[in-house]
């Protein structure tokens, strides 16, 4: 007994002192729960009770209603703050150019700490800073037009492959769940077109490494909006650290395993080592710069991760709402099926080619359109450096701030009727109409999406081939199925179709 009081003592000095950073965060944020628009905060934990024992699709739609009832009250900001994080998302296009025409505001939100041990240094959640810049300047050559070029035959047979593998569901009429095929056919071609390697996902229905990323991205948003889960030891104590750990170890496996691969393959003789950026694959060009000592076996690992995560996450969110979309519109549908045949012809075995796809015009407002109802990625964050002022509310340094497409592209003033799908928002007279900041799927400024030409090709090339052979059809409504707020905006109940041989 003489021991427990100083044991007592000493385990609550070391949670105070462990805990005072937190602390101090909370006193500083807690003033702004007033001076900048938001929904009601409660004590220290702020906004945290809005999202208790809510999932991650129900957090996307409190998300999207806080924005919209700000608007109404003419704000241009919205406010959460969950415990010591504050977040405030801008609201239409004006202004959020605040954010992504900075040129000194450009370090990444507290969010992707967690994201750290899996793609910390790599373009995505790597700081602003000299070590970015370089990464950045050395992975543009990587997605020049020139080299996607030379990625159409994967994206073609890749696509080939995922029709054989529907082609059972039209014969039967069975449901199919296009999001699961539409990931592992995105998962192969990222492997094929940008390592050089083949994984065969799309045969392999298990393959872990897309197990572990749904999970991992689904446990970052539950650390996020959690406050117990941001206490290290709790985290430990519940299993979750051993959880994420698990995922971590077989993400970084299987991307050492196709490092490992085509350095072997290139070491063989197996496969030509070339000599010009031009021709060489994405792995090919990290591996030729670390040669030179450019990045360290750590960067290549890196970058590979965020390749193969966002090259593959993205696209797949994308397409398959795009389907989900115009299965709910089939006069969509059939315009966008009709603008194929012409430009394309009917044989739903010929190849895509760039300069055919260049010719789309109502496929390309449709995929606009289809990304604005549905943001793949629904928000990333920056966090303040210093103060900024945000029409007339000063956001205090060490905010995150969100460019959030989720809010932005919702919003009733700019886009009217929001919920109705119309790909003649993006006729040019309407765009003209627009804030350029209103409608950002792949972000802006300085880190804009350095894929975005890569995706945008690779979804084409797939539709394509889709819709020259089925005309899609919904199993369930719309709201059925509901876009998760993860790092891509995954469907809650996947996307459940019926497909229907055009010829």
């Amino acid at each position: 007994m003489a021991l427990f009081l100083p044991v007592l003592l000493a385990v609550f000095l070391i949670l105070i002192v462990s805990s005072w950073k937190t602390i101090q965060a909370i006193r500083k944020f807690r003033k702004y729960d007033e001076t900048i628009p938001g929904p009601k905060t409660e004590g220290i934990l702020g906004n945290a009770a809005l999202f208790r024992n809510k999932t991650t699709d129900e957090v996307s739609d409190l998300f999207r209603q806080g924005a919209d009832e700000c608007r109404k009250q003419g704000k241009s900001v919205v406010r959460w703050r969950i415990l010591h994080k504050l977040y405030v998302w801008p609201l239409n296009g004006k202004a959020v150019s605040k954010i992504v025409e900075s040129m000194t505001e450009l370090n990444k939100g507290d969010d992707y700490e967690f994201f750290l041990p899996w793609l910390g240094g790599g373009v995505l959640v790597e700081g602003f800073g000299e070590r970015w810049r370089t990464h950045r300047k050395l992975l543009t050559p990587t997605f020049h037009f020139a080299k996607l070029e030379g990625y159409l035959e994967v994206f073609n047979s890749e696509s080939k492959i995922l029709i054989e593998c529907l082609e059972k569901y039209a014969d039967s009429g069975e449901t199919v769940n296009m999001f699961e095929y539409i990931k592992r056919c995105a998962l192969d071609i990222v492997c094929g077109a940008a390592m050089g390697t083949k994984v065969n996902a799309q045969s392999y229905h298990e393959h872990p490494y897309v197990k572990a990323v749904e999970g991992f991205n689904a446990m970052a948003i539950a650390h996020a909006i959690n406050p117990l889960y941001q206490v290290s030891a709790i985290y430990w104590a519940l299993g979750l650290q051993k959880k994420k750990d698990e995922f971590l170890n077989t993400m970084k496996t299987f991307t050492g395993d196709v490092i490992a691969e085509r350095q072997a393959a290139i070491a063989s003789g197996e496969v030509e080592k070339e000599t010009s950026k031009r021709k060489m694959n994405f792995l090919d060009i990290l591996l030729n710069s670390g040669e030179s000592n450019v990045l360290s076996a750590e960067d290549i690992r890196q970058e590979v991760d965020t390749f193969m995560f966002a090259g593959h996450d993205t696209t797949t969110t994308s397409l398959s709402w795009a389907c989900w979309n115009l299965a709910h519109n089939p006069d969509v549908q059939e315009k966008v099926y009709e603008e194929l045949i012409e430009i394309f012809g009917e044989d739903p075995n010929e190849d895509v080619t760039s300069e055919k796809m260049s010719k789309l015009d109502y496929t390309e407002r449709m995929l606009k359109e289809s990304k604005r109802v549905i943001a793949p990625v629904p928000a990333v964050q920056r966090k303040l450096i210093n103060d900024m002022e945000i029409d007339g509310v000063i956001v205090p340094a060490g905010t995150n701030v969100g460019i959030a497409p989720l809010a932005l592209h919702s919003n009733a003033y700019v886009f009217p009727d929001p919920e109705k799908f119309d790909p003649d928002r993006f006729l040019p007279d309407e765009v003209a109409k627009r804030n350029a900041y209103d409608y950002i799927p792949f972000s802006a400024g300085l880190r804009n999406c350095i894929g975005q030409k890569f995706a945008q090709m690779n979804e084409k090339v797939m539709l394509i081939h889709i819709l020259k052979n089925f005309r899609l059809e919904p199993m369930a409504g719309y709201k059925s199925t509901k876009p998760t707020f993860e790092a891509v905006a995954k469907p809650s109940n996947g996307i459940p179709l019926k497909l229907i041989r055009r010829q």
